[in-house]
């Protein structure tokens, strides 16, 4: 099963294209905002539209309420194929509809908060991104795909939220729509999520390859990588590889098979940006914990809060050990106390690890607080993922990073 991501991918872009008037772009960034309402992060598009990004998602889903009528996408089309070999693998396929006697395709998205299966038109229109390139600050990409917000999906969106950027291994992503060939870019896209809810620390996504500049140095030499792996019966996931976790430097007793897919593309090690933190199959998690419990034996235990169990009284001097995800490469994920543990009030920090069941989709499903203020490259054109340890580690955050020419 631990494959390339992709095997045959087909990079579509016969319908995406960059408006006439641009000069050659450098990378494009937007700023990066975590959402004070919803578990999630947005992004910039078209200058002041907000959209949550999903690294799960297969296409861009966004807002069509304003009454216009939306160019169709046919059924017969190569585009709308791509929309059912990607289709959510929680959802059936969707029916087309006929619009003004033509059929026009539709497609499906998952709304992982209620678990709700919708479809709606599959359309396509322009975006603008901003450009690292001074001759071409923003750049507007002309026929991009994207779906039509079903109804009801995420009802409660946030002011100034015009819907889901997605950033999975799908030739309908947007990484993969904002970078044609043409461009020179390459097929990869860089995010640092902020830790700080304050509006005032923003973090940055990159699409279309380096330098991504951290203050005067190029912060690629801080990437370690490892390989993207491909699960057959879920094509919209990112997969790592993991041989075992360790805690204090101790690797935790696990079946040798914990971490393996089954027959039904369950199991494995998936990267998330809609889960608030890491989610562990329960076998695991109770081993993991019984593993930090002894490693802070020292530490007062307090009361848990709701989801989050294992919780100790934090001091000025607080340390609790490094949680290493052991890769099958060889590469550790060094995961510190920035990322490990969580404030929930003045004196009390709980392990920011969640029990999911017998039976979660993943064994392991790696969640947004242990990716905060840390760089993180999809390389997805040659299949590997890059990651750095916490910013925090060399005074840093993702504030930092060059969002401007």
């Amino acid at each position: 099963m631990k494959k390339c991501l992709f095997h045959c991918l087909l990079l579509f872009s016969a319908y995406t294209y960059v408006s006439a008037h641009y000069n050659q772009p450098n990378t494009l960034v937007s700023t990066v905002t975590k959402n004070t309402i919803l578990p999630l992060f947005t992004l910039t598009l078209n200058t002041n539209e907000e959209y949550f990004i999903n690294i799960g998602g297969p296409y861009i889903v966004r807002n069509c309420t304003d009454g216009l009528p939306r160019p169709i996408v046919p059924c017969g089309s190569a585009t709308c194929a791509l929309t059912r070999r990607f289709n959510p693998h929680q959802c059936p396929l969707p029916q087309n509809t006929i619009i003004n006697g033509s059929c026009a395709c539709q497609a499906t998205a998952f709304e992982p908060f209620q678990r709700l299966c919708n479809s709606n038109q599959f359309t396509y229109g322009d975006f603008s991104i901003s450009s690292l390139n001074s001759e071409s600050p923003s750049v507007t990409f002309n026929n991009v795909n994207y779906l039509c917000i079903p109804n009801p999906f995420l009802m409660d969106f946030p002011p100034g939220v015009f819907g889901v950027v997605g950033l999975g291994p799908t030739a309908l992503a947007t990484w993969n729509q904002l970078t044609p060939p043409r461009l020179g870019l390459e097929k990869k896209f860089v995010l640092c999520l902020p830790s700080d809810e304050n509006p005032m620390n923003k973090g940055a996504i990159y699409f279309g390859g380096g330098p991504y500049k951290l203050r005067n140095s190029d912060a690629r030499s801080m990437l370690s990588y490892t390989r993207l792996i491909k699960n057959p019966r879920k094509l919209n996931n990112y997969f790592l590889g993991l041989k075992g976790i360790s805690v204090n430097g101790k690797m935790i007793l696990l079946a040798p098979n914990a971490f393996n897919f089954d027959g039904n593309g369950n199991g494995g090690v998936a990267l998330s940006t809609t889960s608030p933190f890491t989610t562990l199959r329960s076998d695991i998690y109770k081993v993991f914990i019984e593993a930090f419990s002894k490693a802070t034996l020292d530490i007062l235990r307090v009361n848990g809060t709701t989801p989050l169990e294992f919780c100790l009284k934090s001091t000025t001097n607080f340390q609790v050990p490094r949680i290493d995800l052991e890769l099958d490469d060889g590469k550790i994920w060094k995961v510190f106390a920035a990322n490990s543990m969580k404030k929930v009030s003045a004196d009390v920090a709980c392990l920011a690890f969640v029990d999911g069941g017998n039976a979660p989709e993943q064994a392991v499903m790696i969640g947004l607080y242990q990716m905060e203020n840390t760089l993180m490259e999809f390389d997805v054109g040659r299949c590997a993922f890059g990651f750095s340890s916490s910013l925090g580690l060399v005074n840093a955050s993702c504030g930092d990073f060059q969002r401007r020419p």
